[in-house]
């Protein structure tokens, strides 16, 4: 590593996670109250990262069973979770709610988002291990992550949510319309976003879904075929061909295929490996690979003849190669041609190449090349995004948030940084956290087929010794 890199300090990030988790954040957050789930996950997964193996969590046990009865206390009734505890009644409100048929016609029931009912699955997986948790296993533990959630709606629920077309939208609402029978349909609110198909796909996983019950599953072909529709004429990929390419609609779309075609128990597109399903979701691997290397930049500090220029940006071509940027270049990234760089799209671009590399669609070169490659992205990250205080902000001195940090984070976690976990990048979270919801998933599972209600009857009796808590025996 070169001696001018600016180092990554990970006591100075944990301080910067732990006041994120235990004050108030800056009045800027508060436009963002209905995505407090969101929040609550970033900041639990990134002291996750932080945290070796044989380091103290600075997360207690009083904290995970508060934490986790929070997260509980979110999911509705009809399937999935809403973004915090007041977008959703208390379940006794909900008792002559007939969700299947969006009734009764007036009152709000509150609704579920995909993107709040991902983030509270994750959340729970976070939360589900303490080494001081009643002298527990931590695999017993594991097992009970998703103790209380209700599997079969949320599956019910996210199949309402896939069109026809094969997308997917946030949320499904019932509208008044007086040529429908009945005077009210239902429709699927939230544009065709490409995060709400690799959200789809992950709770799909997470949740094993497809498999051991009676629960429609999603129309998988449909899907991949929409994520197909979505590449565009320069290789990227958009809400549609039509729209312009993005680095963060590419990474969803990479990593929704490989999680489609990822094993879990019981899935019927197991027999599919991810390398079928890239070959049916993307048109034009050489033209995204090439769009995905032309993300990258050389970064030029302002100088005294640049006043009216934040910052300068050079596009690092075929002829202005890695060997002519001098000794320590600075590679940034961003999301669409012609437009600043941003920390988040370093995540974005190096996230989705790791991704396809792993599944043989590498760039070549050489691995020294894409050593150098990731060497000066690296630097640009942390002598230019990190801050003092720490954390990661958007752009070169701008303040760190709660966003920019930790998927900056997850940039150098994927690429193996020394002081973090391994990282699954697909999933956005440690391996070790994925670990915890495959045998979270099991734990579900194993309420479905014969002697059911006697297994539920265990898991039970296992929440209650985990999390101290018999009120989860009405979960």
């Amino acid at each position: 590593m070169d001696s001018d890199d600016a180092p990554f300090d990970p006591a100075r990030h944990l301080r910067y996670w732990q006041r994120c988790m235990r004050t108030l954040l800056p009045h800027q957050y508060t436009a963002a109250d209905s995505t407090r789930m969101m929040l609550g996950c970033f900041c639990v997964a990134a002291t996750d990262v932080l945290t070796q193996v044989s380091d103290q969590s600075i997360l207690t046990a009083h904290d995970r069973e508060t934490f986790r009865e929070w997260v509980l206390a979110c999911q509705h009734p009809g399937g999935g979770f809403v973004g915090g505890p007041t977008h959703t009644y208390s379940r006794a409100v909900y008792a002559g709610f007939d969700f299947d048929r969006g009734l009764p016609e007036t009152g709000a029931p509150g609704e579920a988002n995909i993107a709040a009912t991902l983030f509270a699955m994750q959340l729970l997986a976070l939360l589900a291990h303490s080494d001081d948790k009643n002298g527990e296993p931590i695999e017993k533990q594991r097992e009970c992550a998703f103790f209380g959630v209700d599997r079969d709606s949320t599956l019910r629920w996210l199949q309402q949510l896939q069109r026809p077309d094969g997308s997917f939208g946030e949320y499904v609402a019932y509208v008044p319309d007086v040529q429908t029978l009945g005077g009210r349909r239902k429709v699927v609110g939230g544009g065709a976003d490409m995060r709400y198909c690799y959200i789809a796909a992950m709770i799909r996983w997470m949740l094993g879904g497809g498999g051991h019950t009676g629960v429609l599953d999603i129309d998988v072909y449909a899907l991949v075929q929409h994520i197909r529709q979505g590449q565009t004429y320069d290789g990227g990929f958009a809400e549609s061909s039509t729209h312009e390419s993005h680095a963060g609609y590419a990474f969803c779309a990479i990593a929704a295929l490989e999680l489609l075609g990822r094993s879990a128990d019981g899935d019927p597109t197991s027999s599919l490996s991810s390398l079928d399903l890239f070959t049916r979701g993307i048109a034009d691997m050489t033209a995204l690979l090439r769009w995905l290397v032309a993300r990258a930049f050389l970064y030029s500090p302002k100088s005294e003849d640049d006043s009216n220029v934040e910052w300068q940006e050079s596009m690092v071509t075929e002829v202005t190669t890695m060997e002519t940027c001098g000794d320590t270049p600075l590679l940034a990234c961003n999301g669409r041609c012609n437009k600043h760089a941003d920390s988040c799209y370093t995540w974005w671009t190096v996230a989705t190449l790791s991704i396809l590399e792993r599944r043989g669609y590498g760039l070549g070169g050489g691995s020294e090349m894409n050593r150098d490659d990731w060497l000066a992205k690296r630097r640009f990250l942390l002598g230019k995004m990190q801050h003092h205080i720490g954390g990661f902000s958007k752009v070169p001195g701008g303040p760190p948030d709660v966003y920019h940090a930790y998927l900056s984070m997850a940039a150098l976690a994927s690429q193996n940084e020394a002081t973090l976990k391994t990282f699954d990048s697909a999933m956005c979270v440690s391996k070790e956290t994925v670990r915890t919801i495959e045998a979270a998933r099991h734990g579900l599972l194993r309420e479905v087929g014969e002697a059911g209600e006697r297994r539920r009857a265990d898991l039970l009796s296992l929440g209650a010794a985990c999390w101290g808590k018999k009120a989860y025996s009405e979960a």
